[in-house]
């Protein structure tokens, strides 16, 4: 049978330290792209969510907008939370942080399994409000991230990063440290392997 292994005060510092990194990578490129861009064209800064973490950005566009450029930074802040709940859900599958998260019923590893699997790893990332998972997520974001996501956002999951994704990431954060000294959780695809 297979060793059971832990998570270890070690492991624990290098799963958050790259949570932090890929959240700065994150933070800077939507501090280049926020949420308001076509606001502020041909000049603007980032918005002061940024610049209360330390990301402070001024942005030049030269106008007129060409047509890509129109539909592209209309939508940028978008894919990049996508990216960014790819990335996460990926980081935190690796460790099997995602697996511990559903054996301990955690409501914020489980709202970004779904998210990972609706906004875009296994779709074109737009909503479908007559989806289950989308309306169960959309209840569990209302319920503990943020009250004032409304149902009939039907286009787009509202991640705002500073009352979605900021706030995701920070309890999941706390949830990976309290798996210190706790098993780590055999994948299903593992159960089995080294029996004799």
């Amino acid at each position: 049978m297979a060793q059971e292994s832990v998570y270890s005060r070690e492991q624990i510092k290098e799963i958050c330290d790259e949570v932090e990194r890929q959240w700065e990578y994150h933070l800077i490129a939507r501090a280049a792209f926020p949420s308001n861009i076509m606001e502020g064209i041909p000049e603007y800064e980032s918005p002061p969510f940024y610049t209360r973490h330390g990301v402070r950005l001024q942005v030049r566009v030269p106008v007129p907008l060409s047509p890509a450029m129109k539909r592209g930074l209309g939508g940028i802040g978008h894919w990049l939370n996508q990216n960014y709940i790819i990335r996460l859900f990926g980081l935190l599958d690796e460790y099997r942080v995602i697996t511990a998260g559903r054996e301990a019923s955690n409501p914020y590893t489980h709202i970004l399994a779904i998210l990972r699997h609706n906004v875009g790893a296994h779709s074109r990332g737009y909503r479908n409000p007559g989806r289950t998972e989308v309306r169960k997520v959309t209840r569990l974001i209302q319920e503990h991230l943020d009250p004032s996501v409304l149902d009939e956002d039907i286009r787009h999951f509202n991640l705002a990063i500073d009352t979605v994704l900021h706030r995701l990431k920070e309890h999941c954060v706390t949830f990976v440290c309290s798996l210190e000294g706790r098993p780590n959780p055999i994948r299903k695809s593992e159960e089995g392997k080294g029996a004799v």
